[in-house]
């Protein structure tokens, strides 16, 4: 049986996986804690025990730093993805990402809440505003 050292929260993050330092594949990082990460990828030349580097792209999801790099060690392998291990020394690159998934503990529903006031925002960005003209569509017999 497994133990995890603290609770996953789901994610829904995009990434990119580093082999060396050269870019081979992109997944989703669909869950994970502080010490570790689900990710689903049809990327399958991995084995376990195997060091990967991660461009995880935060995007809208934090203020600041978009982006951070994570070194993860492969500790399951599955054919829809892999388990990973974010390694410890890798403090620095990976608070970003770190500082995420801790809000996201403490408040699993925020995601859900940021993501309806975002598309709400960009709604009222896109909706005409009453002294602009309302165009409808023109229709050919």
């Amino acid at each position: 049986m497994e133990h995890r050292c603290s609770r996953r929260v789901s994610l829904n993050i995009n990434t990119l996986i580093y082999k060396h330092g050269v870019p081979v594949a992109m997944g989703r990082i669909k869950n994970g804690s502080s010490h570790g990460l689900y990710l689903e990828t049809d990327y399958q030349d991995v084995r376990e025990l195997q060091k990967l580097e991660l461009e995880v792209l935060l995007g809208d999801r934090v203020k600041g730093n978009r982006r951070c790099c994570v070194a993860a060690l492969v500790v399951r392998k599955s054919m829809t993805g892999v388990g990973l291990e974010m390694e410890m020394l890798e403090e620095h690159g990976a608070k970003p990402l770190r500082e995420f998934i801790e809000q996201r503990q403490r408040d699993p529903h925020r995601m859900n809440r940021d993501l309806l006031a975002n598309t709400a925002a960009r709604a009222a960005q896109l909706a005409p505003d009453e002294t602009s003209p309302v165009r409808r569509p023109v229709r050919h017999s």
